[in-house]
């Protein structure tokens, strides 16, 4: 065998590799790693830069997330700046020139989903935690579960053509299970249809959104920012002459103004699962949504 024929044994060789290997995929949570690894399947390999049991608005610049963006192939984000204070100087970190804005390796999914709560004019720090671009925590809607997916296995069609037929298949599986159980989750949460509730912080408009109760305020006075005794005094004024019935509140939030909520109002307090592996055994995206549908299904039992 001469040297151009093993050269070119070599040449096809890294060729085949690469157009058969996994792509390496990174996302800013948990929630995008599962919905990526349903339509994506083996054809992927997908790292998770935060945790489900952690606030997705903070995170550290770490070596090990360093070294995981710059290997990706695709970094996936949830955007409306929900990781403006950790994701640029991680990129800048990184320096994988195929995962920065405007190239085909970055995917910012806020920008195929219908924001809610976005701001016009000027926004201060004076306003607390706030998002101008809308709410960041739309995943918490399942129909917007299913915009995020056709974007997630169209990029990855694009990325890795050989098996585009292969992740639109899997979408259109993603897209059948929510049609299943969609209107399932619904039935149980009937009972909450029309009520009003109160949130710890403004995580759930999406999910009162697309299952039809209305959030009327919340326990933060303002975005980020801890009630003070004022603040849940004038709550506990407006739970009673409202008769507002239940409180929601992620994992990750202190429990103490909830409580004392609960013991001077009797208003119930949910504790929601708001992310993928925020809790044991929640490890897709569907399992999120039936944890949650547990959660509120047995309040309207008390």
């Amino acid at each position: 065998m001469t040297i151009a024929n093993i050269s070119l044994g070599i040449v096809l060789l890294t060729f085949s590799f690469t157009a058969h290997a996994a792509l390496r995929v990174v996302t800013t949570t948990q929630d995008l790693a599962a919905i990526t690894e349903a339509v994506g399947g083996e054809q992927v390999k997908v790292q998770s830069l935060t945790k489900g049991t952690r606030d997705p608005h903070f995170a550290t610049a770490k070596p090990s997330m360093i070294r995981k963006v710059f290997r990706a192939n695709l970094l996936l984000l949830i955007g409306a700046d929900m990781e403006i204070g950790w994701l640029p100087p991680l990129l800048q970190s990184a320096r994988n020139s195929r995962v920065l804005p405007g190239n085909p390796g970055y995917l910012d999914l806020s920008s195929v989903v219908p924001l809610l709560g976005k701001i016009e004019g000027p926004v201060s720090r004076a306003m607390g935690d706030v998002h101008a671009k809308g709410n960041p925590h739309y995943w918490l809607d399942p129909r917007n579960g299913i915009r995020m997916a056709r974007a997630i296995a169209t990029r990855l069609g694009e990325l890795d053509p050989a098996h585009k037929d292969e992740f639109h298949h899997r979408f259109n599986v993603f897209v059948q299970t929510m049609d299943d159980k969609l209107p399932v989750w619904r039935s149980k949460l009937g009972h909450l249809r029309g009520e009003s509730v109160i949130a710890y912080h403004k995580s759930f408009v999406y999910l009162a959104d697309a299952f039809g109760f209305r959030i009327v305020d919340e326990v933060e006075p303002i975005p980020g920012i801890a009630p003070s005794a004022a603040s849940l005094n004038a709550l506990m004024t407006r739970i009673r002459n409202e008769h507002i019935g239940l409180l929601i509140i992620e994992p990750y939030y202190e429990r103490r103004s909830a409580r004392y909520l609960h013991e001077q109002t009797g208003i119930r307090v949910a504790v929601l699962p708001q992310s993928v592996g925020a809790q044991p055994g929640i490890a897709t995206y569907f399992d999120l949504f039936d944890a949650i549908v547990d959660v509120l299904g047995n309040m309207g039992d008390q």
